[in-house]
């Protein structure tokens, strides 16, 4: 993960299938698909995830979005070929000790103070902030993340962001990257010119201008 781009990191989440992954335009950096989370409206198996990522289009990560992964469904995710498992809840001590992919870990606005239990860990290459309840669709103040030490760790902004906000996000708190799920939906799913118009918003606030961290 490169902490020095000058722009604002977009991923986009809860891609269902290779339709909605062929409407990321090749400015987004990340792809989520919620694996092993029968709860969420968005979960696939990693077999239709793989089926999809034919349809990105190169230079976007994968990244498998999990809810306290076992050690086997994390080996499975990077069998797969997932560049990053995102683990919102406890991570296991084994998948440390038993894999290799890279880690994002999420954290909702209630367990904050489990930050400095992670920020030491070289495994973890970000942080998700996400709102009390993730993919809700729900913001939180985003002034709580001003008072944060992620002691260097990209933080990646998520909860109730979409193509009218998302802008002023990025001028209050000048995050690595912004996280966007239910804010790019429509009825059925991703819609492509939600997508298509979140992404523009992030790139017309950029500028080219270079943000707290670089």
């Amino acid at each position: 993960m490169d902490v020095t781009m000058s722009k604002t990191a977009i991923k986009i989440c809860g891609i269902r299938n290779a339709t909605e992954a062929s409407w990321l335009p090749e400015e987004v950096d990340y792809a989520g698909f919620v694996l092993f989370y029968p709860k969420s409206k968005r979960n696939i198996t990693p077999e239709a995830a793989k089926e999809a990522f034919s349809a990105i289009k190169d230079g976007i990560k994968k990244v498998a979005v999990t809810v306290k992964p076992t050690l086997s469904q994390v080996l499975e995710i990077e069998k797969a070929g997932f560049d990053y498992v995102q683990i919102h809840g406890e991570v296991l001590p084994e998948i440390f000790e038993k894999t290799d992919i890279m880690v994002i870990k999420a954290f909702n606005v209630s367990d904050l103070s489990e930050l400095d239990k992670y920020s030491g860990n070289e495994r973890i290459k970000a942080f998700v902030l996400d709102s009390a309840v993730p993919g809700s669709g729900k913001s939180f103040d985003w002034e709580l993340v001003n008072k944060l030490d992620t002691l260097g760790k990209p933080v990646i902004l998520a909860g109730g962001l979409n193509p009218g906000n998302v802008a002023r996000a990025i001028e209050t708190i000048h995050p690595y990257g912004v996280d966007v799920s239910s804010g790019v939906e429509g009825e059925n799913g991703k819609d492509e010119g939600k997508i298509k118009a979140f992404v523009q918003a992030v790139r017309n606030i950029d500028g080219g201008k270079l943000f707290a961290g670089e």
